[in-house]
């Protein structure tokens, strides 16, 4: 693993590299306002770590991020200070501070940052946010699985409580959480449909999934001809239409969204409100909204626990996350460009500190 013979040149205490490399946001808009900036190698705190990156994603959160559409109302034109996007760190420990007993240098780690800074070739985080990564895993393929696959996982087994060959749709199943969620249904021989694009259609297939194409047909009349009695679960990331997807479980299923097509709130309310209003509905099914960034900032121990569930899994080949582009800290923007074109299924990595 070429990972491993960088972690090997860099030895604990001497740092050649006195600078870091940090892609940062200091005003809103397109891909052309992602900056790369350099900064001093930052010193671990009593309980830290300095972890050198080498992995990390770029998703839609972070596009929400870069065009403002997350910001503050009174913020509309830039952040009060730059902003490192990025949730997922996987790196290599490069220095422990006083107090770390649990890591070492040249150990492979990764962490689930809900503040961000994964846009870095190195950052210090608190060694509770962290665990160390299995012999034999890629930092790509974990930075793949600190968020989306956490996330589909959590959803699948805990949120809907998908049993043992019973049955999902998912919409979206082509993108980063859909695929995982199909990947992981296919274990547990669930019994799946999955909303894409056409050209898309052969990938779905490829993961053991029923394709339907919601952009040239009756998504939802389609899934309810092959699947008349319902479905256990509905699995929306869009929340375009809640009480369609409602309509499409059987007694008892339920409908989990995790997520919106736009973060602003006067786009969001309505289908909150309509979400709100179908928990209400005494019909035996049920609605709920999933975050995972929430549910970890709760019990970020669980998300360990469930990271190790899926090493295993990845370990023993039943998982494999689908990378469609690498992509180098200095093309950030060329890698937004490529999600927001959003053409080819598979996560976009963005790989740091390679030679």
């Amino acid at each position: 693993m070429k990972w491993m013979d960088e972690a090997n040149q860099a030895n604990e205490g001497e740092y050649v590299m006195r600078t870091s490399k940090y892609a940062v946001i200091a005003r809103y808009g397109g891909p052309e306002v992602l900056e790369i900036v350099e900064r001093t190698v930052p010193e671990p705190q009593p309980g830290e770590v300095l972890i050198r990156n080498l992995a990390s994603t770029v998703s839609i959160g972070d596009v929400w991020i870069r065009n403002g559409q997350l910001a503050f109302p009174f913020r509309k034109k830039a952040p009060k200070s730059p902003v490192t996007p990025g949730s997922e760190v996987v790196g290599i420990v490069e220095k422990t501070g006083a107090g770390v007993s649990a890591f070492h240098h040249g150990q492979l780690v990764a962490a689930l940052t809900v503040s961000g800074g994964g846009y870095s070739e190195h950052v210090c985080l608190d060694q509770n946010e962290i665990m160390a990564v299995p012999d034999g895993i890629e930092p790509e393929d974990a930075a793949c699985l600190t968020l989306n696959y956490v996330l589909a996982y959590r959803m699948l087994h805990q949120a809907a409580n998908v049993r043992e060959g019973g049955s999902i749709v998912v919409l979206g199943a082509s993108g980063a959480i859909g695929t995982a969620l199909l990947q992981l249904g296919r274990i547990s021989g669930l019994d799946m449909v999955g909303t894409a694009s056409g050209t898309k259609h052969n990938f779905v297939s490829s993961l053991g999934a029923i394709p339907i194409d919601y952009r040239h047909a009756d998504y939802v009349r389609e899934i309810k001809n092959i699947r008349p009695d319902g479905v256990d679960a509905v699995f929306d990331g869009a929340a375009a239409d809640i009480g369609q997807s409602y309509s499409l479980l059987k007694s008892k299923g339920r409908l989990i969204v995790y997520g919106f097509s736009s973060p602003k709130l006067m786009q969001m309310f309505p289908s909150l409100i309509r979400l709100l209003a179908l928990r209400l509905v005494p019909d035996g099914k049920k609605a709920a909204f999933f975050s995972l960034l929430f549910a970890h900032t709760k019990n970020p121990q669980l998300w360990k626990e469930d990271m190790n569930r899926l090493f295993q899994l990845l370990l023993d080949r039943s998982i494999q996350p689908a990378i469609a582009h690498r992509f180098s800290l200095e093309d950030i923007r060329s890698a937004h460009e490529a999600l927001e074109q959003g053409s080819i299924p598979g996560r976009i990595i963005l790989a740091m500190n390679r030679s």
